[in-house]
């Protein structure tokens, strides 16, 4: 019976036992057991992370980055590095969830997003460095994130979207657009570990009025294969360290099981669900950031303007064109 299956049905479950024999030589030979001990933390961190990280567009790198940068007091660089090498286990096991699971996406724009983004990013590693301090960044995002998830609820609360995947084939100058939105994407990536998942879901829900359940599962395949893509580059060129090895020990075997678990989850849920979870989570985010930070004025001011930027920014995309983008 098994091997009457599809292949692609138990592309899953290889995947599992593939990313397991790599975690078990990881660990046995480069890391040791006891940094799962240390860092068990992360670990726990993690379930909660990857399950919403996959639920919704903004990727277990939101929580993942502030528990290493402000917990582990870590660097924001070594943060990001460790964010993509995660969720190139745990966003690829959502990928191929999607994928055996056959719930539609945006292939086209998917295609467009992740060439851009990538560029962005190899630029941003080489040649353009991250202007913020790590508490600067944190507030930054923080902000932009809190104004992402509420923007997104108010336009789309009393919208109704057909369900139907068609191709967008958008041209001109919307995909200029788009272009530059990816591309600036890839950038932020490079910084936190994760960002292009959410301006990808943002501009299929403004721009091109996707559904959510259309878009989070959109958004989570471009950020498997951008963080595969980063994470090679990253090793390739010496970024990958030993402290982040140790991270990776304490986690993939958690993030290969949970975040296909958010994605499936949210699905199941429908639009209206995402929207809520996600407009929690920022607020959530928000709120950690708000009591670690907004002790200093500086941190207050940038933050209301940060959220004053991009509820213009957003609602501005989103009234770029009304009609669907088909």
């Amino acid at each position: 019976m098994f091997l009457q299956r599809p292949l692609y049905k138990d592309s899953l479950l290889f995947f599992r036992f593939f990313a397991l024999i790599l975690w078990l030589l990881l660990t046995v030979y480069i890391t040791g057991f006891v940094s799962i001990a240390e860092n068990y933390i992360l670990s726990l961190a993690m379930m909660v992370g990857a399950f919403v990280g996959s639920a919704t567009p903004v990727g277990g790198g939101v929580v993942a980055f502030p528990v290493l940068t402000f917990i582990k007091q870590i660097p924001a660089k070594e943060a990001s590095v460790f964010c993509l090498a995660m969720q190139s286990f745990g966003m690829s096991a959502s990928s191929l969830a999607i994928f055996t699971r056959k719930i539609p996406v945006d292939k086209f724009l998917i295609t467009w997003c992740v060439i851009t983004s990538f560029i962005g990013y190899l630029l941003a590693l080489f040649y353009i460095p991250n202007p913020f301090s790590s508490a600067g960044l944190k507030v930054f995002f923080s902000s932009f994130w809190l104004a992402f998830g509420a923007a997104i609820f108010l336009v789309r609360r009393k919208q109704t979207i057909s369900q139907t995947v068609e191709t967008a084939h958008a041209s001109g100058w919307r995909l200029l657009l788009f272009i530059a939105i990816c591309f600036a994407g890839g950038i932020v990536t490079s910084w936190i570990g994760n960002g292009i998942d959410v301006v990808f879901f943002c501009v299929l829900i403004l721009m091109f009025s996707r559904t959510e359940t259309v878009a989070t599962p959109s958004a989570v395949i471009v950020m498997a294969l951008i963080s595969l893509f980063a994470t090679a580059l990253n090793i390739s060129v010496g970024n990958v360290s030993m402290q982040t090895l140790k991270y990776l020990s304490a986690t993939i075997p958690v993030v290969i099981i949970f975040a296909p678990l958010g994605i499936l989850f949210s699905i199941r849920h429908g639009d209206a669900f995402i929207r809520k979870l996600l407009l929690a989570l920022v607020i959530i985010q928000y709120l950690f950031t708000a009591v670690a930070f907004f002790r200093r004025l500086d941190y207050v001011l940038l933050s209301m303007l940060v959220i004053a930027l991009s509820f213009v920014l957003l609602f501005a995309i989103g009234c770029i064109d009304k009609r669907k983008a088909v």
